[in-house]
């Protein structure tokens, strides 16, 4: 009842522990399972930010390359040299600097270019002096009465009438068919000198005269170029040649001067309005488009390209100041502006005079924002600019996915912000996903570790449970063991002191059992002591050059008396010329009675018990062979473990206590040899002690 008690009390014991074990690791099991939910539920915003982070030195690079791109171009405004002609900053803008127009505002905020003024140059004023004439010329087709009517006034001393007067005897000439008669009068207000620089309304008259002149000029050519092409006299196809050549010089004349007297940053007079001054280009340009006689001109077919460079610039500068609300409010630098056809890109920049208003094209503001575009040139992300109202501005328009990162622009570009994608959205999912398997996977591993460590832990507690329990038994069997002889040594000294023997033959033989249980308590009690100084590191072996016969003999006689109690006698067989050994004598004596001792206890009554030593692989064997019941392989693994016995009851039939066959082990070990089991149930088994032979015996270490 004991016994069975003490198995399930331990077994009891076992469990409770597995439990806490358990308990302490699914606990961080459970935590950790739980903190890896929550770390994935979190990775793609910390993907996030850490791609944002991968990204921001290109951000700093790109931003850094924007605001000097944005403050080489407000530098250049501020070089501009002021002037009262406002075409003189106009042309730098246009033509030097590449922009698409400008508006200029005075220190007031006031309109200073473009400005508009009518354009019909007061012909349909009804109280005007040449009512009547322009009445006979329009609404009476009456050209001859008309032409009259103009002549009267062609030198009137207001040179604004008598200017209108010369174009339209002119105008009327050639309608009679007089195209020679119209040019020469039509030359007198085209080259009209009197002060028209001081007067815009005077100017603009002369401007319209001279496109008068080269309308006429175009007509007389073509009318020549027909009379050249069917005269059949020589003499008339010369003269003809002549009057073209002569044509094309006062049409190149004419035209240079128009072009000349057009946004011209050098002139000293007062400035045409814009819109007057467009008004003169563009017929001035039609006129040389479809003229052919300055087909062979480069100089003007250079002026000719600047000259529609300017055109766009002034036309789109008007369309802007139209559509534009006032600008007293708005901030410096780049903002954008609706008008009817599309947003238009602005700079606004204020000098120490006015302040600009610099149009620019889609073209232009991506020259602005280069330093993104090159920053993200082949990179995984998509960038996005916007600006203050949230509109597009370059970059993807529409990127895939949400952006990852957001970040303003130089202050240049005040509210403008860019925005950060990847491409298809793929990149941040893969580095999402990368990420998330690196935490799972490590969250695996260390629930692998946990698991491991608990298992090692389990199983370090169960052996330590184990041991426990064999400590137990090992004392219950100690007990027993002890108590056993000295009950008998009582016994047989008391009936000796009480003289309770037959004769001198029964004293001896209670003497003789008293020496047999004193001896077996004392090879007991020596056992104890060296498991005690085992245990304590505290055993010494003085290890010295031992012949091995001499350790064989010791042995057997210290069993000789026991073996013949049971009429048992060993079979000993040592070889001849066996070499010596470093051991410690008596310390092998004790490994050799052990195993002896232990073949003893483990055999029936026809014990068959033999001791061999022999020379075998530079090793010196001590064999110890018996015909008992044999080792499984189970008990084979434990047989060298402290207390461990294989009939573990207290009823067993063999003597000891479980430290003969761990004290053989640590001897061996202690002298770097081996003791190896060759054991069949029911047949025996054979201990075989391995020592290897001293180094001064080299003959026989090599055999």
């Amino acid at each position: 009842m004991k016994i069975s008690g003490g198995f399930i009390a331990g077994r009891n014991q076992l469990q409770w522990v597995v439990l806490l074990l358990a308990a302490a690791v699914v606990l961080p099991t459970v935590s950790l399972l739980w903190f890896m939910s929550r770390v994935v539920a979190n990775e793609r915003l910390a993907t996030r930010e850490k791609l944002a982070a991968l990204y921001q030195d290109k951000l700093v690079d790109a931003s850094a390359r924007t605001e000097a791109i944005c403050a080489a171009k407000i530098g250049g405004l501020d070089r501009l040299k002021p002037s009262a002609n406002p075409y003189s900053l106009f042309t730098q803008l246009v033509i030097e600097n590449d922009f698409l127009g400008v508006v200029v505002l005075d220190a007031n905020g006031t309109l200073v270019y473009p400005v508009s003024a009518d354009v019909s140059g007061g012909e349909a004023v009804p109280d005007s002096p040449l009512a009547g004439a322009w009445q006979l010329e329009f609404t009476g087709r009456q050209y001859s009465q008309a032409a009259q009517f103009y002549d009267r006034f062609s030198t009137d001393s207001d040179p604004n009438v008598a200017i209108a007067a010369i174009m339209g005897k002119s105008r009327c000439l050639s309608r009679l068919g007089q195209l020679d008669e119209a040019i020469e009068e039509c030359q007198k207000a085209a080259f009209y000198g009197t002060a028209k620089d001081a007067d815009p309304v005077l100017r603009f008259a002369v401007e319209n005269a001279r496109l008068l002149l080269l309308s006429l000029l175009r007509q007389s050519a073509e009318q020549s170029v027909l009379r050249s092409s069917s005269g059949s006299a020589t003499a008339t196809a010369k003269d003809e040649s002549g009057r073209t050549q002569s044509l094309s010089e006062l049409f190149r004349r004419t035209a240079n001067e128009l072009i000349a007297d057009l946004y011209n940053p050098a002139s000293d007079g007062v400035a045409l309005p814009a819109n007057q001054n467009l008004f003169i280009a563009k017929r001035l340009l039609q006129t040389i488009q479809s003229s052919s006689l300055l087909a062979d001109s480069a100089a003007i077919g250079i002026e000719k390209d600047r000259l529609e460079k300017l055109i766009a610039a002034e036309e789109f500068s008007i369309s802007v100041a139209e559509n534009l609300r006032p600008l007293s409010g708005r901030f410096d630098g780049f903002f954008r502006i609706d008008l009817g056809g599309g947003p238009v890109y602005c700079l606004r920049h204020r000098t120490q005079s006015a302040t600009l208003l610099v149009l620019l094209s889609d073209g232009g503001i991506a020259s602005v924002l280069a330093g993104y575009h090159d920053a993200f040139a082949g990179s995984e992300s998509a960038y996005r600019i916007v600006d203050a109202s949230g509109a597009f501005v370059a970059g993807t328009p529409q990127p895939d996915g949400e952006p990852f990162t957001t970040a303003a622009l130089p202050a240049y570009l005040p509210g403008w912000k860019v925005e950060l994608c990847f491409k298809g959205g793929e990149v941040f999912e893969r580095a999402a996903r990368r990420q998330i398997a690196i935490y799972i996977w490590t969250g695996v591993l260390v629930i692998v570790l946990i698991l491991v460590a608990g298992g090692f832990a389990v199983k370090v507690v169960s052996r330590q449970i184990r041991l426990n329990k064999m400590k137990n038994d090992f004392i219950a069997t100690v007990s027993h063991e002890l108590k056993t002889p000295l009950a008998s040594i009582r016994v047989l000294v008391d009936t000796l002191l009480e003289g309770n023997v037959k004769d001198e033959a029964q004293a001896e033989e209670y003497l003789r059992l008293t020496s047999k249980e004193n001896e077996r308590l004392s090879r007991m009690i020596d056992n104890f002591l060296t498991f005690s100084r085992m245990e304590r590191n505290k055993q010494a072996f003085t290890i010295v050059e031992t012949k091995p016969a001499a350790i064989a003999d010791d042995a057997v006689e210290a069993v000789k008396t026991k073996f013949a109690a049971q009429n048992c006698q060993p079979a000993v067989d040592v070889a001849d010329n066996l070499p010596e050994i470093q051991a410690d004598h008596d310390a092998m004596v004790t490994v050799l009675v052990n195993l002896l001792d232990n073949a003893y206890k483990y055999t029936g009554d026809q014990k068959q018990i033999a001791l061999k030593v022999f020379a075998e692989g530079g090793c010196v064997c001590f064999a110890v062979s018996d015909n008992g019941i044999g080792l499984s392989r189970r008990h084979i693994r434990r047989i060298f473990d402290s207390f461990y016995q294989v009939d573990t009851s207290l009823a067993r039939s063999a003597e000891g206590c479980g430290l003969g066959l761990s004290i053989v082990k640590f001897i061996v070990d202690a002298h770097k040899g081996k003791v190896t089991i060759e054991s069949k149930q029911g047949k025996g088994s054979t201990f075989t002690v391995r020592i290897a032979v001293s180094p001064k015996q080299d003959d026989f270490r090599l055999r």
